[in-house]
């Protein structure tokens, strides 16, 4: 699509002391540069170093950097979305802080991105806007250059209308994202969510996944986010032989991977105690078991987060003095920095049970990767069933993550699964995942957006008035 803007709270790339560019971690970024057309504007906050710089290339990628204070990075990243909105949009998990300083930030922020955008969009360009960070960022566009298509697509889970009308500006927010032509979500509950929030808080709700607001139509539907299946499953080959040294160096004959930011919301502390339990009650044994798992610091200044490390570690300390190994080794291997995509592939392919089990998230796409990887069609996804690929990856075992027994019951089914059973699982989530890559979900998604606008258009030409016969003669004669 020709004149795609991508707006999102952060580029690409992050910006060393020296100005050289790194491409960043994360999902958000994976997905949507792999989808990106040649050409594309991405308008974002490129980190503490980048403060000042101007338009710069990545590969394809265009990138406008937008400057935000010390005091907005507090108060917009860390305190209104990150303290505030993400805990509400995954059910409370932690107890959220209400400031309106935040809000006041927040708002102002949403407004420079759309400011920004609307200076670089091309006239009659496609925006594509990106996660909880920026709602507010469609209403404040479109008032500023209505000739563009406006999508908004939401990575993380919508709440429900409760917990959404609790939040003092729950209007705005949903006022804010309404100004899209097309909104879209990770699954079918949080459009139902949204469609319930807008029922019940707004004048004009959503009937049959479409509104019409302020004189133009809005759709809402579910676009599953995914990934990038052909590159997982090179990587996944290619690491055949550092997989076989991984097993070789930790010297088991089971291993349970996980890896995840470490955040409260992934469900960490809920497996080690499942896994800690297995150990204790003597139904894995220690000495040929050890489960891995790399949890990336993320977000260490932001409340909640120093406890779900103390927390992590102080399971990990416990489980491993109870059950050291007579060589000194520890069943629990702990790896707290980022993997790159080689590295990940490589326990990819070395993980016999892959653990995915958040206590609420968006997609996962850790999940995707790990069945696209496994082309030799070994290896069982134990999948939490509150995670949004549980709709799409009917061959993984499904667990309850606040049920510890469940959960404990999972690893034993994974841990001395057939593999015939492992091939006809992980068969079926690879078709799944490949029917959906990231391709087929951007391509999916912006061309409803091109539909959606078209509509909007001969909606709006339809509904304009036409001159009388007194107006016409008057231009005529003017």
């Amino acid at each position: 699509m020709d004149g795609l803007v991508i707006v999102a709270n952060r580029l690409p790339v992050e910006f060393t002391a020296d100005g050289e560019m790194a491409v960043s971690p994360g999902g958000l970024v994976s997905a949507v540069k792999a989808a990106a057309p040649v050409g594309t504007r991405w308008v974002g906050w490129g980190g503490e170093q980048a403060s000042r710089r101007g338009e710069c290339q990545l590969d394809d990628l265009v990138l406008n950097p937008i400057d935000l204070s010390d005091d907005e990075v507090e108060e917009f990243y860390k305190g209104f979305s990150n303290s505030l909105l993400w805990p509400l949009f995954h059910g409370r998990v932690r107890p959220v802080e209400l400031r309106r300083s935040w809000w006041v930030s927040y708002r102002a922020v949403n407004k420079r991105f759309a400011a920004d955008v609307a200076r670089v969009a091309p006239q009659g360009g496609t925006v594509w806007v990106h996660d909880y960070h920026l709602l507010l960022v469609p209403e404040a566009l479109r008032a500023l250059r209505p000739d563009l298509r406006i999508g908004l697509f939401l990575h993380i889970p919508f709440p429900n209308a409760q917990l959404l009308a609790t939040l003092p500006w729950r209007r705005e927010l949903l006022e804010g994202m309404l100004g899209a032509d097309l909104v879209g979500f990770q699954s079918d509950d949080d459009v139902a969510n949204f469609s319930a929030s807008t029922s019940r808080l707004l004048s004009y709700p959503l009937r049959a996944h479409w509104s019409t607001r302020r004189g133009h139509p809005v759709h809402v539907d579910a676009f599953p986010i995914s990934i990038d299946v052909d590159r997982w499953q090179a990587l996944g080959e290619q690491s055949v032989a550092a997989a076989t040294t991984l097993r070789h160096d930790l010297g088991c004959e089971t291993l349970l991977f996980g890896v995840d930011r470490l955040d409260y919301t992934k469900g960490i502390t809920q497996r080690l105690r499942a896994f800690g339990e297995l150990l204790n009650d003597g139904r894995l044994d220690p000495a040929t078991t050890t489960f891995v798992q790399v949890a990336v610091p993320s977000r260490g200044d932001v409340p909640g987060y120093d406890e779900e490390r103390d927390d992590v570690e102080g399971l990990l300390q416990t489980i491993n003095e109870r059950h050291r190994r007579d060589d000194g080794t520890a069943p629990v291997v702990y790896i707290d920095e980022a993997c790159d995509e080689e590295q990940l592939a490589a326990w990819y392919r070395a993980a016999d049970v892959l653990v995915v089990t958040p206590l609420v998230d968006g997609m996962n796409l850790v999940a995707k990767e790990f069945v696209a990887s496994r082309s030799d069609l070994d290896g069982v996804l134990v999948l939490s069933e509150f995670a949004g690929a549980a709709h799409e990856l009917g061959g993984a075992v499904l667990v309850n993550p606040y049920d510890l027994e469940a959960m404990k019951a999972a690893f034993l089914q994974a841990a001395s699964m057939p593999p015939a059973e492992q091939a006809q699982r992980m068969g079926a989530m690879r078709e799944a995942v490949r029917a959906n890559d990231v391709h087929h979900w951007a391509g999916r998604f912006l061309r409803r957006l091109e539909t959606v606008a078209q509509d909007r258009m001969v909606s709006t030409r339809r509904e304009r008035p036409q001159p009388t016969r007194e107006h016409r003669s008057a231009r005529q004669v003017h």
